[in-house]
This record gives structure tokens, sequence and C-alpha cells, in this order.
């Protein structure tokens, strides 16, 4: 027997047949209104938004950690956690279902003689089924009707939904209303430009014409100017050339996709900028600022939320995962070149740990830290010079 995704009482939005239905309250079931995590793809702005944190995200290498210690060699784990697939893949998959679904949820399929992982595989979250009752500290995990052991399920959460708290919930879920709104602006956009075309120019002949005669006119015309020609243009005296354009509530189309725009950014918790929106003032911001602003607002609680999680799932207990940032927040090498020589000249970092910061690699803070230089010898303060001693005089004298 199958079940629906996430079912919590409510009635599901995906059959099990696989096909979509429309929202309800919609006849048409052929647009493209969002009501899943499926058709919120289809807005360009929501595809940037997965792609910016997802490409961020699998840019950057996982480490392990003891301490302040840098674990080396690195688990296999961390370079491939499903053997057939990419890393990269990986941290992508999980990141977007996270966003979207507010669910990344992965399997153990081996694990060592000590019981620690050592593969998993991503499970997509719109097939995953959690069965869940108030008090019970294990909810049962379904993946396409089979259960799955609790001790095998990795399941990072976004948030908590309050009414069923053994589940996250999703930017789709959370702000479906705007969502939906920004599909129905493209739709309209759409039948706009399809049903209610505006011709490019209206000739208004001097008196009456006949049906036939307006025809062949219009025939003359498009063969003669059809095309990318400049013909000039003699037409009998009093006749009219309007060039026609959209309608003014049709061109604020365009400002309500600015707008739009703004909405997403707010729901992804990045700024309007990364979606090509105008904001004023960002003609002379360099990357370096940019890079650091979404790190700190926007990636660093999704990585905190999987750093956590995969910690405690993959790795024993005082070893932490931690994705490395060097790579989003590196500068271009005169920078970076600069920086690294004013910390090896005053002892914080040694030449090989510059070198291999160069190289992409993390800093190894588990040796032990260079020993600053001695400080210079104060220097001696000159002694005044004496009274000069007359020549004519003899000391000798002086004492008998």
């Amino acid at each position: 027997m199958t079940v629906a995704p996430w079912s919590i009482g409510r009635v599901p939005v995906r059959p099990r047949d696989g096909s979509l239905i429309p929202p309800p309250g919609s006849s048409l079931g052929g647009a493209a209104y969002v009501w899943d995590t499926f058709t919120a793809r289809r807005i360009p702005a929501v595809g940037r938004c997965i792609q910016l944190y997802g490409g961020m995200c699998k840019q950057m290498s996982i480490d392990a950690y003891r301490g302040d210690d840098l674990v080396d060699p690195r688990p296999r784990l961390l370079d491939r956690p499903d053997p057939d697939e990419a890393r990269s893949w990986f941290v992508q998959v999980s990141v977007e279902d996270y966003l979207l679904d507010g669910n990344a949820v992965a399997r153990v399929t081996s694990r060592n003689r000590d019981g620690w992982p050592t593969t998993v595989k991503w499970l997509p979250s719109v097939a995953v089924f959690i069965m869940w009752w108030p008090g019970d500290p294990r909810p049962s995990y379904f993946y396409y009707g089979e259960e799955i052991p609790y001790a095998d399920v990795i399941h990072i959460k976004r948030g908590a939904d309050r009414l069923y708290p053994a589940r996250g919930v999703g930017v789709v879920e959370e702000h479906l209303a705007t969502l939906d709104r920004a599909a129905m602006e493209e739709e309209y956009e759409r039948s706009t430009l399809a049903g209610s075309s505006v011709p490019s120019v209206a000739v208004i002949a001097p008196g009456q014409v006949t049906q036939e005669v307006a025809d062949e006119a219009k025939g003359q015309w498009v063969a003669k100017f059809a095309g990318p020609v400049r013909e000039p243009a003699i037409l009998p005296n009093g006749t009219q050339v309007i060039p026609l354009a959209w309608s003014p509530s049709d061109t604020q189309l365009i400002e309500a996709r600015k707008l739009t725009l703004v909405d997403i950014a707010n729901l992804f918790n990045i700024d309007s900028y990364w979606l090509g929106a105008p904001v004023a003032g960002m003609t002379y911001k360099t990357a370096s600022p940019q890079y650091q602003q979404i790190l700190r607002t926007s990636l660093e609680p999704v990585l905190a939320d999987f750093e956590d999680g995969w910690s405690n799932a993959w790795l024993p207990r005082g070893t932490v995962i931690h994705f490395d940032r060097n790579k989003l927040l590196s500068e271009d090498l005169p920078t970076s070149a600069l920086a690294l020589s004013t910390l090896t000249a005053a002892d914080i970092i040694s030449a090989d740990e510059a070198r291999a910061y160069l190289m992409g690699r993390p800093f190894d803070l588990s040796g032990p830290a260079p020993k600053p230089k001695p400080p210079p010898p104060a220097p001696v303060p000159p002694v005044a010079p004496g009274p000069a001693a007359d020549p004519e005089e003899d000391p000798e004298e002086e004492n008998p």
C-alpha cells in the first residue's frame, strides 16, 4: 500500500499515479499555478534562489574536526557520502529539499565495525511519509510504502510544523499564496501575448472603403514593409498612420514583476539584487562584501542545520562537521597574497599554511602555534658627554 507524502490528515496534492491536480478552487488543470514544490520550480526567481543556495553550498568541502584539530585524513564519508553519486550533487539535492519541502532525508546504507555510517543515500522528500503520534519520541518513516528503520534515517528539518512537529516546513508551503500570485502573473502575461496581441500600426484611410479594398491594401502593405526594409510609403491625401503599443494596464506588468522579484527574495532570505531586481546604491559594491552578506544572513542558518544534523548522525561523539567557507570568501590573488604576507610576517600563520590556503585547503589548527619572535632590544640611550679636560692641567699635581 502506498501513502501520500507528508500526509498529516490533510488532502494530498499529488495522487499516487504521479499526475498533478489543480489547486483547490481552480478549474484550469494545465495552469502554471503553484501548489507544490514541482510547480514552484517553474518560477524563474525560485529556480535562481535554489541554484544560489545549492551552488554555493556544494562548492564548499566538508571537513571533520575534533575540538580544534582537523581530522586528517578526512573520513571518506565526507568526500563521497553516496558512492554512486558526486558529493556536490548530494549536497545540492539535500539543500533543495530542505528549502522547498522543509525536509532533507537520507538513509544509511552501510556501517563500519563500530556501527557508524560509511555510506548514505539521498531520498526525495516528496516520496517519504512520516507517521507520528503525540508523545511518541520516534516517528515512523516510510519510503514508497516501505518502512525504514529509525536508526537508518537522517532527517534535517527546516523549522517545524506546529501541528505536526515531526516534520519541517518548506518555503513553498509557508508562502504558497505569494508564489501562486507570481505564477498567475506569468500565466496572465502568456495569455496576453498569445491571445491579445496588438497590431504594430493602424492605417485610417480617408473616405469610405469596402472590405475588399481594405484587405487588398493590407496585403500590399505587408508585402512591401514586412521584414527589415525602409522603403518610402506613398499614401492618399488624408491617410492617418497611427503606431500602436500595449495598453497602460498591460505595461504595468513590468513593474509588477520587479516587485515580485523582491517578494521571492524575501521568501528565501536573500537580498533582491541576487535576483536581478534594481537596488539603489549597488553600483560601486565589490563582490567580497556581497558574498559575506549572503553567507552570514542566508547560508549560515542552512549550513548550521546540516552541520549539526550530519555531525550527530555520521561521526562519533566529539567529532563535528564543518563546511569550508574559505572557498566562498576567497579574494583575488593580489588581495589574498597581501593578507597572507601580513599574517605570516606577524607569525600568526606559517608560510606552509599560507601556501596551503592559496591552494584552497583549510587552515590546520592542530599543530602548535608559531612562536612569536622576541622583541628587539631596547635602544641604549646616549650618554651625555662630561666637561672637557684642560690639557694644561696635570692631574698628578692636584693629588700630590
